[in-house]
């Protein structure tokens, strides 16, 4: 369903551009946006189906390199910034000072694909239909680790869907009903990635407000 959804869309879409039955400019643009929203979501789908498959199937493999959370945020800000735009949402960061000089040794592509899978969950589930629509990344060094929040400030998680969150392709029952897009695969795919790369995902519990996912990675160790 998820798959045939967005291409349903694209193909329809695109033949009654093609055939020149959308004699509308606002309207012809209107469907170019719906389709390019199409393809991105079609995209980011089939980027973590292949992902967790290779996880799967053993044949990940994680190309390190050095970097300061600071210059982490910052190849990281781009694409969460138009992500969130695309719902209406502001996405703030914080970052301080110390934080943003500390180095961690990781996959960067990997780390990617988790906090934007974090972001997209948070414009998904999190946003509020009323009111303010806002996304928070904070970055800090946790001591050991480097611990990278993305928190909402929505209807948070049902007591009884936390213990199944992180298994793939599960839904809960609330996201099932109101078909929200995507297969469930997110968060067991950040979770796997980022124990591949020595860090978890996990969610804080504490937080009493929305749903506040917690990525975090080792440290570098100062000489």
């Amino acid at each position: 369903h998820e798959l045939r959804t967005p291409l349903t869309t694209f193909h329809l879409y695109s033949d009654m551009l093609a055939e020149g039955m959308v004699q509308d400019g606002e309207k012809r643009q209107s469907y170019l946006e719906t389709m390019r929203r199409e393809a991105t979501r079609l995209n980011h789908l089939i980027e973590n189906v292949l992902a967790y498959s290779r996880i799967e199937r053993g044949s990940a493999r994680a190309q390190h390199e050095q970097i300061s959370l600071g210059g982490l945020v910052e190849r990281l800000e781009p694409r969460l910034h138009e992500r969130a735009r695309k719902d209406r949402a502001e996405l703030k960061v914080a970052l301080d000072e110390e934080g943003a000089r500390s180095l961690v040794d990781t996959d960067l592509t990997a780390v990617e694909q988790i906090v934007f899978n974090l972001v997209d969950n948070a414009c998904k589930y999190g946003l509020k239909d009323e009111g303010e629509r806002v996304i928070t990344l904070s970055v800090m060094n946790g001591g050991r680790t480097a611990r990278i929040e993305v928190c909402d400030r929505g209807g948070g998680i049902a007591r009884r869907d936390v213990k199944k969150l992180f298994r793939p392709f599960h839904k809960s029952a609330c996201d099932a009903a109101h078909s929200k897009p995507g297969v469930g695969l997110g968060l067991a795919l950040c979770r796997r990635l980022a124990r591949a790369l020595g860090g978890e995902v996990k969610l804080d519990a504490q937080r009493t407000e929305g749903a506040c996912f917690v990525l975090e990675l080792p440290v570098v160790k100062e000489r």
